[in-house]
């Protein structure tokens, strides 16, 4: 339907536009003045002297309106696309949500060189993901005072798991002082799932565990070696300065609060150790076949006996810490070493 723009209904987008496009062409033809003699007032607009306009003119500068009318009903679908979250931003949908920081759209490539030290033939092909829209991830690993707020909020009972001594999961708890901002662990995949189906109910945003591929590209931070940062200067391979690994010279005996390291450049937190995490794909012991979309991997029989996990915990050398390192365990699979993220679609 065509608007007429000299009879156009009051308050509608169209009439608002049309008064933008009144004030944006005609205030030109008046214009504010300094002081002016007998005036007495300073910037008083002052009408100039124009020479009739001629049809031609008249007619040029009516298409310039419509233009411009046009570009004003375009306006709010520009404005909702430039209040989009920008890659950096933080937020959190609830007082009691995982904190998330919004990562860009774009390609990098999944899998590491065969020369990298430490690498393991499921590492490759090397193969490119492309992210065609920005996400969100938790900026820590989901941390005990948050799974807490979930196991209140719907009296779930969390079972026992690992009969290790001293290694124990009794009701969902490890055996060492865990801390409100520590990373939950003892959950198995399942449970992980139910977290994020938790978080979507009661925000009405849709979380979900990350993809493998989204978990790549979280602790890379757009960089592509083993690290996305450098090794602790004259230590050999050693990480202690950025993740809690195996062993005392990071501080930490067991897991350590969420952002007890630096954050690699998207904002992300323990990356690279703290506690493994699940994620939502099923191990195949090579990328020939993977997603390309950054999607999760589900072509497997195997999927509840092999779900991948990625990362490192705080009891495992630095070596399986790499941005590339895979590993897997039965979906089943509880521990004091072993817990997990969330992405949200933005």
């Amino acid at each position: 339907m065509k608007a007429d723009l000299f009879h156009l209904r009051p308050g509608t987008l169209l009439d608002k536009g049309a008064a933008l496009v009144y004030k944006i062409f005609f205030a030109q033809r008046i214009s504010p003045t300094h002081r002016t003699a007998g005036a007495g007032l300073v910037g008083t607009p002052q009408r100039r002297e124009e020479p009739l306009e001629t049809a031609g003119s008249l007619a040029g500068k009516l298409c310039s309106y419509r233009l411009a009318l046009a570009l004003c009903v375009a306006l709010p679908g520009a404005a909702l696309a430039a209040t989009a979250p920008l890659p950096g931003k933080v937020f959190k949908d609830c007082k009691d949500c995982p904190e998330m920081v919004v990562l860009p759209a774009g390609t990098f490539t999944m899998g590491t060189p065969e020369d990298e030290v430490g690498r393991e033939a499921d590492e490759g092909p090397m193969h490119p993901v492309t992210f065609e829209k920005a996400f969100a991830v938790s900026r820590f690993q989901v941390l005990s005072g948050e799974w807490n707020a979930y196991i209140r909020d719907t009296g779930y009972k969390m079972p026992d798991g690992d009969t290790r001594p001293g290694r124990e999961c009794l009701a969902g708890q490890p055996r060492y002082p865990q801390g409100e901002r520590q990373p939950a662990v003892c959950m198995d995949a399942h449970e992980a799932q139910a977290f994020a189906d938790w978080l979507s109910k009661k925000t009405g945003r849709k979380y979900h565990l990350l993809s493998e591929s989204q978990r790549e590209y979280a602790v890379r931070g757009g960089s592509s070696g083993s690290f996305p940062f450098p090794f602790d200067k004259d230590k050999g391979y050693s990480i202690a300065e950025h993740a809690n690994t195996y062993g005392p010279a990071d501080g930490f005996s067991y897991t350590s609060p969420g952002g007890s390291f630096p954050a690699n450049a998207y904002g992300v937190y323990d990356g690279h150790g703290n506690v493994y995490e699940w994620t939502a794909d099923c191990y195949v012991d090579s990328y020939v076949g993977a997603p390309a979309d950054g999607s999760p991997r589900l072509d497997s029989q195997e999927c509840e006996e092999r779900r991948v996990i990625r990362g490192n915990d705080w009891t495992e050398a630095p070596v399986f810490s790499r941005s590339g390192n895979r590993n897997e365990r039965s979906a089943i699979t509880r521990g004091d070493w072993l817990g997990f993220r969330v992405a949200r679609e933005l």
